[in-house]
């Protein structure tokens, strides 16, 4: 099924913060794993860094919601990566 996920991020910048909505749409099995798989996808330029604000917000197309912190979150991207067992 395919989910719209959307979160929020701060880039820190030499020359000040810089406030950003980062959004896509995911194929996934459920909206956890929509999340997760949006995060994956996410990178970090190597020039700044970034911190992303919670909540993760996910949409299905039948407009079920769900709603995830980011610690949850990286924690699935470590399982789906092998990081953990």
């Amino acid at each position: 099924m395919r989910y719209k996920v959307q979160t929020a991020m701060i880039d820190k910048l030499d020359e000040g913060d810089m406030f950003e909505v980062v959004c896509g749409w995911v194929e996934a099995d459920n909206q956890y794993h929509a999340a997760t798989l949006f995060m994956l996808d996410q990178s970090i330029p190597a020039n700044f860094e970034r911190e992303y604000l919670d909540p993760i917000l996910v949409v299905d197309e039948n407009y079920n919601m769900g709603n995830y912190k980011h610690a949850g979150i990286n924690v699935a991207c470590d399982f789906e990566v092998g990081l953990r067992g």
